[in-house]
């Protein structure tokens, strides 16, 4: 009998690639249940969906910032996590067949997995996509909801059977600051049958992704204007903060060789980028995060057979010591970037797509799957 498995997640999974992809790895393995906010239906899962908050970061007003605040000056956390729009999530739970395993997607609900697992004995495993205390760094978050998130890990961490994590510093540190043991999971999209699609005149490079001002993603504005004639930029991007959106698009407008495009789904994503020549990865070392992430554009841009140029942050710079698919600018500046794009001629360019394509087979979905069913299967022994 296959095991019963839901998982538990504060967004749509099908817009996430992570969790998106978890499911692809498991479905054939277990009867899958997705409990998400705003659910869209997952092939090869039965899904159910709570509502999003009244209110998020950028609508809260000051007097529920300020609640938010004192309740965590307090360690009053009960309010925080048994919030109204997830009031379902137990009832939920209590609907399906008893389960074998939870995986939590976001940390703040995994009380409801632990909650379940008091009632009914399970497994539990917990997808650390980030070290959550330092989501971010500013003394007010870090007096507010950053109390929260310790409290999370200090509390409820060392219930979960299983962590997965992004990277060996974030997991170095989990291990730390709460004696938490994770296992590195990387986040590798399905194997797409493609090939390095020729150098082009001009040079087209292709960002794709979250923007915003904590990424320093003007940063690719700056990187048009700063390579100019011989090279086209190409931003498919999409922002949690509307009004930075709008400024980012109204920016780049002047920008002759810099080109918005729609964002496309995530099975579009790989065969939409495979014309380009090179991938570019602007991320800053603003925070603890940013500087230990390995971001999903990474491993879409291998799949995509392109050269990837990106700032030099520590756990890519390591990945390109391995798998040799790309290059770092010396700093973080758009300056550099450019520099590094720059100093790339076309054989050199399609020599590092060439070894994209050589590992594409071995960073996929498909070789992942592997990896997460056998945790699955030594979780459920």
């Amino acid at each position: 009998m296959r095991p019963h498995i839901a998982m538990l997640a504060d967004f749509d999974t099908t817009k996430r690639p992570r969790p998106h992809r978890m499911i692809s790895a498991l479905k054939d393995i277990a009867q899958m249940f997705v409990i998400a906010r705003e659910a869209s239906q997952e092939n090869g899962a039965r899904c159910f969906s709570f509502p999003a908050p009244e209110s998020n970061a950028q609508t809260r007003t000051k007097e529920q910032n300020a609640r938010i605040h004192f309740l965590c000056e307090q360690g009053d956390f009960a309010p925080l996590i048994y919030t109204k729009n997830r009031a379902t999530i137990p009832k939920m739970l209590e609907s399906l067949p008893r389960l074998n395993l939870i995986i939590v997607e976001d940390l703040a609900l995994l009380p409801f997995a632990c909650d379940y697992k008091e009632k009914y004995p399970c497994k539990i495993l917990v997808d650390l996509r980030e070290f959550y205390p330092l989501e971010y760094e500013d003394k007010q978050w870090l007096e507010g909801l950053g109390r929260f998130f310790t409290h999370l890990c200090k509390h409820y961490l060392p219930k979960a059977d299983c962590c997965l994590c992004v990277s060996t510093p974030i997991i170095d540190r989990y291990a730390k600051d709460f004696g938490i043991t994770s296992i590195l999971y990387y986040s590798l999209p399905p194997y797409h049958s493609l090939t390095p699609s020729a150098i082009s005149t001009p040079i087209k490079l292709i960002y794709h992704g979250l923007i915003s001002e904590e990424r320093g993603s003007t940063n690719l504005l700056e990187l048009a204007k700063e390579l100019g004639e011989g090279y086209e930029i190409y931003c498919q991007v999409l922002s949690n903060n509307s009004n930075f959106l709008a400024q980012f698009i109204a920016q780049a407008a002047p920008i002759p060789n810099c080109h918005i495009l729609p964002p496309v789904s995530l099975e579009e994503i790989i065969p939409s980028c495979n014309d380009f020549d090179i991938g570019i990865i602007s991320l800053q070392d603003t925070s603890f995060n940013n500087k230990n992430a390995m971001p999903n554009k990474l491993f879409e841009y291998i799949q995509s057979r392109l050269c990837v140029v990106a700032t030099p942050l520590d756990s890519i710079r390591e990945f390109f010591r391995h798998y040799e698919v790309g290059i770092t600018s010396s700093d973080f500046s758009a300056s550099s970037l450019a520099q590094a794009v720059r100093s790339l001629s076309p054989a050199q360019i399609m020599a590092y797509k060439i070894r994209s394509h050589s590992h594409a087979q071995e960073l996929s979905l498909e070789s992942n799957a592997k990896k997460a069913r056998q945790i699955v299967r030594d979780l459920l022994k």
